[in-house]
C-alpha cells in the first residue's frame, strides 16, 4: 500500500499507536479540489488489465479490483483498505501489550542470568536428586569406604595427564618439575572458611599424613567434615571454571584432548562429592552452601597460574580425602563388629 513515510522518531517510541497519513487521502483531496475548479466531471481511472485479474473472475463477489468494467465487482474503497491496515496494526499492538513487551524489545528475547546468590547445581546437587528423592538412610562404614574409593579413582584419572597439563600450559616436560616453583603459592587453603584440618599445611602432594595426626582428626571428624565438604565443592567449581574459561579464551593453548580430560576430572570429583553428600546426610551433618559469589572469577586471575594451583590442589585434596575416609572406614567397621 502506498503511504507516506513514517517519521523516524516514531520507530523508537515505546508506544504501539502510530498515526499514519495514507497518501490516498491526499490524492482524493486533490481530485476534489480540481473538480471544483472545472465544469468537467472527475475522470475515473480504469486499469486495462483488470479484466485479466484471476481473483476478480474466480471470487467476483468479494473482489477488491478497482474496475467498473467487470460485473458484480465491489469497487475499491480506500476507507476499507485503511480499515484493514488499522486492524492489523491494532492486532500487533495487542499482542505486544499482552506479552508485556514493547515494539523495540519484542524481537530480542532476554537471557535469564543466574542469580549470584544461588548455588550452581554442579556442586549444589552433585547426586542430581529431585525434590522427592532422598539420600541413603543410617550411616554405615561402607559409606565412608565409597568416598575413599571414588577419591582414589578420581585421583588416578586426573593424575594421568599431569605431564600433558604442565607442558601445554607452562612448557614444562614434567609436572613434578613445575611443582617446586609453586610450593609457596596456595589456592584452596586461602579461603577463610576452610580450616587447617581441612587440608593441613603438612599435607603435600605424594605424601600421606602421619597416623598420629589421623588419630587426632578422627576424634573431631564431625566438626571438620562440613568445611571439608564445602572445600570439595570449591574443587568442582575450580575445575569447571578452568574448562569454561579456557574453552572461550583463544589465547589459552587448550586442545580438545586436555579440555576433555579436565571435564572428565570435574565429573569424577563431582562423583566423590555425591558419595560425600550421602555420608554427610546419613550422619545428620550440616551441608554448607557455596554461593556463586564465593567462587573466584578466573578472569580476575592469572589464568595459567590459577589453573595450575587448582589442578595441583585437586590432586592433593583427593589424596587427603582418600586417607581420611579410609581411616573412617577402618575405625567404624571395627566398632560395628
Amino acid at each position: 500500500m502506498d503511504y507516506t513515510k513514517i517519521p523516524h522518531f516514531a520507530l523508537f517510541r515505546q508506544a504501539c499507536t502510530v498515526i499514519v497519513r495514507v497518501r490516498m487521502d491526499l490524492v482524493d483531496t486533490f481530485r476534489r479540489v480540481a473538480a471544483q475548479m472545472t465544469d468537467h466531471p472527475r475522470c475515473t481511472r480504469r486499469p486495462s488489465t483488470c479484466e485479466k485479474c484471476s481473483r476478480t473472475r474466480s471470487i467476483s463477489k468479494y473482489s477488491d479490483c478497482d474496475s467498473d468494467l467487470v460485473d458484480k465487482n465491489r469497487r475499491y474503497r480506500a476507507s476499507a483498505a485503511r480499515s484493514r491496515y488499522v486492524n492489523v496494526c491494532a492486532a500487533v499492538c495487542l499482542v505486544l501489550l499482552v506479552g508485556s513487551l514493547s515494539p523495540q524489545t519484542a524481537a530480542a528475547p532476554h537471557k535469564r542470568s543466574m542469580d549470584s546468590s544461588e548455588e550452581n547445581v554442579l556442586w549444589g546437587n552433585p547426586c542430581d536428586y529431585n525434590s522427592n528423592q532422598k539420600s541413603t538412610g543410617a550411616y554405615t562404614a561402607d559409606l565412608a569406604k565409597k568416598v575413599a574409593l571414588q577419591a582414589k579413582s578420581a585421583y588416578d584419572s586426573t593424575a594421568k595427564y599431569k605431564d600433558e597439563f604442565a607442558y601445554k600450559l607452562h612448557s614444562y616436560e614434567r609436572f613434578n618439575d613445575l611443582l617446586q616453583m609453586w610450593s609457596s603459592n596456595e589456592w584452596l587453603r586461602n579461603f577463610t572458611w576452610f580450616p587447617e584440618e581441612g587440608l593441613p599445611k603438612d599435607k603435600v602432594l605424594y605424601q600421606r599424613m602421619s597416623d598420629a595426626y589421623m588419630d587426632k582428626l578422627m576424634k573431631q571428624i564431625d566438626k571438620v567434615l562440613p568445611s571439608m565438604y564445602k572445600g570439595l565443592k570449591m574443587v568442582v567449581a575450580g575445575l569447571d571454571s578452568i574448562r569454561q574459561d579456557f574453552k572461550l579464551n583463544s589465547n589459552i593453548p587448550l586442545d580438545s584432548s586436555l579440555e576433555r580430560n579436565i571435564m572428565e576430572s570435574m565429573h569424577e570429583v563431582r562423583a566423590v562429592l555425591c558419595y560425600f553428600n550421602d555420608m554427610m546426610r546419613s550422619r545428620d551433618l550440616q551441608i554448607l552452601p557455596l554461593p556463586n559469589t564465593e567462587v573466584p572469577n578466573i578472569k580476575d586471575e592469572d589464568r595459567l597460574s590459577y589453573a595450575l594451583l587448582v589442578y595441583r590442589d585437586t590432586l592433593n585434596y583427593l589424596e587427603y580425602l582418600n586417607q581420611v575416609f579410609q581411616k573412617m572406614y577402618d575405625e567404624d567397621s571395627l566398632k560395628a563388629k
